[in-house]
């Protein structure tokens, strides 16, 4: 995990540098993203970094509320072990989306180290296509690849979303995505949009571009993985 991170930002520098004195505006993508909000609050410090992330990327977003989606979570039935799918079909919706959409958006607060029990249910579920892969040997499960942008909110100032990230990466290894960035805003417990200084600005502009630039060209090819 560490290395996976390291050898990005090395990457996101190098284009930082080229970029010196260039103000990010609202990049261009004919592209659909899928966007997921996990925590309650609609003027949340999650949902306001989702909102100023979303701002710097001109594309077509299809957006999955966690709270007011309510899914089930999984109940280890083992049904996609047998076949491809879900047992329970309140998802198909999401995951048609899911598989279609050219790159994902995570914005959710940390609670206890962790997702909201309504967004981890969302996570859970993406088992079906972990048993595809491994029962099923279907691969790859998902042929385009796509990045995901992680969006966190945290009340410690020591939060860097590693836990939740790698919480991620474990699905997201055979749903053929990469994890490709992770925003977190600290100190959000008493904080309003102060929360939001001008370094972190910064940073979103800069993660948005890079995001943009992979939805942009790697759907063209594919992985196994």
């Amino acid at each position: 995990m560490a290395e996976k991170m390291q050898a990005r930002r090395a990457w996101r520098d190098s284009k930082q540098a080229l970029r010196q004195g260039f103000s990010v505006g609202v990049i261009a993508m004919n592209k659909k993203i899928m966007t997921i909000s996990g925590g309650p609050r609609r003027d949340g410090c999650s949902e306001e970094l989702l909102r100023r992330f979303t701002g710097k990327i001109n594309a077509e977003f299809v957006h999955y509320d966690a709270y007011e989606r309510n899914y089930a979570p999984c109940t280890d039935c083992r049904y996609c072990r047998e076949q491809e799918g879900c047992s329970n079909d309140d998802m198909d919706g999401f995951f048609d989306d899911f598989e279609a959409c050219d790159g994902i958006i995570i914005a959710s607060p940390v609670y206890n180290l962790s997702f909201p029990s309504p967004m981890k249910a969302i996570i859970d579920r993406m088992q079906r296509y972990y048993s595809a892969r491994f029962y099923l040997n279907k691969r790859p499960v998902i042929a385009r690849r796509r990045p995901v942008a992680l969006l966190l909110s945290a009340g410690s100032p020591e939060e860097d979303g590693e836990i939740c990230a790698r919480q991620l990466e474990q699905i997201f290894t055979v749903t053929n995505c990469e994890l490709l960035c992770c925003v977190v805003v600290n100190g959000t417990d008493d904080a309003d949009d102060s929360a939001f200084a001008d370094d972190l600005e910064s940073k979103i502009k800069f993660e948005a571009d890079y995001f943009s630039d992979w939805a942009s060209s790697i759907t063209k090819s594919s992985l196994n993985p």
